[in-house]
Formats: C-alpha cells, structure tokens, sequence
C-alpha cells in the first residue's frame, strides 16, 4: 500500500507529498497530525533550506476527510463532550497551525489544483505558493456551510494575503475564490500557465528545480534571518486568530452544529458551495 504522506530529504530541500490522490488528498486527523509532524521534522532537518509541500493527482487537498473512522466510531456522548473536542480539534489545530506558522525554513507550497478547508488554510501559511495552473485553482473556506468557524489561522492570513473584502467573500459567504484572481492579488507567486505540464509530476519537478535555482549561491542564515524577521509582521496576527478560532470550534462541535450539517450534506439536503 503507497504511502499517504511521503518524506524525502533531496540535498538542501524537503520534499513532502500529499499521496492520497484517490481521495483528492483529503486528510482524516491522523493524516493531518502525519503532515505536521513530517513539517515540523522537516524544520528540525540539518543542512536544509526549503520544505516543499507538493500533491499527487489533480486536487492539491480537499481538505478533510469526514469519513474519518475515529469519529464514526466514537460513542454519541463522546461527540458532544468537550474533552473530546478538546482532543480531535483544539489541541490538533492548535498544533498544526502553530508548526507551519513556526517552520524556520522557507516553506513552500506547489500547488497543483484546489485546496480546501483547513488545507488551504496551511496553504496560507506558506511562504510562496507556486501553482500549475491558475485558470484549474481555487481556494474554498467552507467553514460557514459546515457549520464551523475559521480554521488554521484564516481569519488572520486570508485578510493580510487578500485584504479585508476579498477574506470577507471566502469565510463569511463560503466563496471560492478562483486561481487567476489570487494571481492577480498576490497570494500566487507564479502560475505556470504557459508551461503545459502533461502530469502532476512534471509540475513537481519543475518546482524543485526553480526552487533550488532560486536559493542557489544565497547566504543560508541571512534566508533564515529574514524569514524570522517577515514573521515578526504576523505573529501577534496569526496567534491570536489560532487561539480565538479554535475555542469558538471547540463550541460549535459541542454544540453539534457541523455534525447535523454533514448529515444534510450526506443526504443532499444542502449542497457543498464550489
């Protein structure tokens, strides 16, 4: 059985990929907490410079799998306690977004299609972010649609990446926000439109190689140095959003508001927003 998240260490760069393309690289808890710790791994590394996060298949991330056994099998006093919430969620998010926010390393992010939910918003928190194709993208917080409140620190970076109206669009009204937009915006660094890979692979490849190319004959520790100095700029930001984004989910999940409304998305009841 294929690996769902695979780490190799390729000369100066961590390569890390999403490897569930079946599933559009949807992530259950575990694989979410698997991606932090191979993260967090990757920034413990010796002798690197870049952490890459790259997919397979044609989605960069669906964001969360709800299939998730761990829940499915849980007792129904369990899903409405708070210890247990305070566990799958808080704690989990909370981890998570405080890992990429905390990467010393240039944290990048090849994007080859949509990414969604809490994905995106690790995404966000990348420090470039190069995508296949941007006509083929979009981003989706569907956090209102399911129920749930801003994940991952969005409330923060979605407002400093695409200002105020456009973050407002995505998490208040559960907009996608297409690729060719975030170009146009800044939050794509490159689109590599032109280039007209015939796979997923090729993409991957071609970021490596620009990658490296770019670090290519840089004094290591000034990289270093500057990052710590942009993330000075978003600390306070993105701390404070993690913080309040996860008690006020903590709340809904107690409440039960996302568990009835994945019931209705089941049954069709209402539809995913895309």
């Amino acid at each position: 059985m294929a690996e769902d998240i695979i780490y190799e260490v390729r000369d100066r760069t961590v390569v890390i990929t999403l490897n569930i393309p079946d599933k559009l690289n949807s992530l259950n808890g575990e694989q979410y907490m698997k991606l932090a710790r191979a993260v967090e791994d990757a920034d413990n590394e010796e002798g690197t410079v870049v952490t890459i996060i790259q997919s397979t298949g044609r989605f960069f991330s669906a964001g969360a799998n709800f299939s998730d056994k761990g829940i499915s099998q849980a007792k129904t006093e369990d899903l409405f306690s708070h210890d247990y919430w305070l566990n799958k969620f808080v704690a989990r998010n909370t981890y998570i977004t405080n890992v990429f926010h905390n990467h010393k390393k240039v944290l990048v992010a090849a994007v080859n299609g949509p990414v969604i939910g809490l994905s995106a918003a690790l995404v966000a928190l990348c420090d470039l972010i190069y995508v296949k194709d941007d006509t083929q993208f979009y981003i989706l917080c569907p956090f209102s649609n399911l129920g749930l409140v801003c994940e991952g620190a969005t409330s923060a970076t979605l407002f400093m990446r695409l200002g105020w109206s456009k973050a407002s669009e995505a998490l208040l009204f559960a907009r996608p926000i297409q690729g060719p937009e975030l170009t146009r915006l800044g939050f794509v660094n490159k689109a590599y439109n032109d280039y007209k890979f015939a796979s997923t692979e090729e993409f991957n490849a071609q970021i490596y190689k620009d990658v490296v190319a770019q670090f290519e004959n840089l004094h290591e520790a000034s990289i270093f140095l500057n990052k710590e100095l942009l993330k000075v700029n978003r600390e306070p930001a993105i701390h404070a959003a993690n913080s309040k984004e996860v008690v006020m989910g903590l709340y809904k999940w107690v409440e039960g508001v996302p568990q009835s409304r994945f019931v209705q998305l089941a049954q069709k009841d209402i539809k995913h927003k895309m």
